[in-house]
């Protein structure tokens, strides 16, 4: 298990999910039990993109499961339809998944009466940190995704601290085409950690080179970095990129941008863009840079498409003032 020291936030990119919820007949809650192959209850989960997985292979899948079976709904007596209309690239450390799944469990807990009348169970009985357990259960990042906004987050991901809402900054997304799945990533730190020199390089090369899985800011663990949360916190009410850049490090970035060149190719040429900051989001491949104006991240993106013709562009901005709860 790794534990995390990261700060978060939202962007004002954004997936859509449309979601369908009804209760099914007795007798077809009773079918399944007769020529059932699946212990799954058949819902349907599709998205826009063939690179999202499907049923019970999606994240959204898993997080709606967890919240009937702590509620205790038997799955099958309930439909499921999720449509999702994909924004945030995918395996790019932007945590996409991880916030539609957070969307699911917002509106089950938001329904939670609607469904408990249904069952004849009790409302009251699912309470805001219940929903935090089963978030976490789904992922690390999830908790966070819960609420948005801007937040310090420690342990697995479920230890947050709210931060001041930082101005709502330009962003640049850059993300490659290629990928290194998060538990690879991890399995490369430890790795890399371990060879003589690692947690060295961590320091000198990471400086201003950090992300989040939904915005600009990740340390994560065992960094020799980790900055306290006041220090986050007065370095945020200066609303300056300037006074943030010396807090963000990313561990990540050596070990992704020695396995993805291009990793490496976009952050030199971002910091050509002379951006306030740059570095990788979360694990990666995304790379990021935040600007104080959005003429300037126009020029940069602009540059960077000219360089880059097989990576995907995105012109975003921070949104730590939306916080969902």
């Amino acid at each position: 298990m790794h534990e995390l020291s990261t700060v978060m936030t939202t962007l004002s990119l954004a997936d859509k999910l449309s979601i369908e919820l009804c209760k099914l007949p007795m007798s077809d809650n009773a079918s399944h039990f007769v020529g059932q192959k699946s212990d799954r209850p058949p819902w349907r989960i599709d998205a826009d993109v063939q690179s999202i997985p499907s049923g019970e292979a999606n994240i959204c899948f898993r997080a709606a499961e967890m919240f009937f079976e702590h509620i205790g709904i038997d799955p099958f007596s309930i439909s499921i339809t999720i449509f999702i209309e994909k924004r945030i690239p995918d395996a790019a450390g932007l945590g996409g998944g991880s916030a539609d799944a957070a969307a699911v469990l917002r509106f089950l807990f938001q329904n939670r009466e609607r469904l408990c009348r249904w069952f004849d169970l009790d409302a009251t009985s699912l309470s805001l940190s219940e929903l935090e357990q089963i978030a976490l259960r789904c992922g690390a990042d999830v908790p966070f995704c819960l609420y948005g906004g801007m937040r310090f987050c420690e342990g697995v991901g479920e230890m947050m601290t709210s931060l001041p809402p930082l101005f709502p900054a330009p962003v640049l997304l850059a993300t490659p085409a290629q990928f290194v799945k998060t538990k690879t990533a991890f399995e490369m730190l430890d790795q890399f950690r371990e060879t003589d020199g690692g947690a060295e390089s961590v320091q000198v090369k990471t400086r201003s080179q950090e992300g989040a899985p939904s915005g600009p800011s990740d340390a994560r663990a065992g960094s020799p970095c980790r900055e306290s949360v006041t220090v986050w916190k007065e370095a945020i009410d200066r609303q300056s990129l300037r006074a943030l850049d010396s807090l963000i490090h990313n561990d990540f970035v050596p070990v992704i941008a020695g396995a993805l060149e291009q990793v490496e190719e976009l952050l030199g040429v971002l910091r050509s863009t002379h951006a306030p900051v740059i570095s990788m989001s979360g694990s990666g491949p995304t790379c990021f840079a935040l600007f104080s104006d959005h003429d300037a991240c126009e020029i940069a993106f602009t540059t960077m498409v000219s360089y880059f013709p097989d990576v995907r562009f995105i012109k975003t901005t921070i949104d730590s003032t939306s916080e969902l709860f």
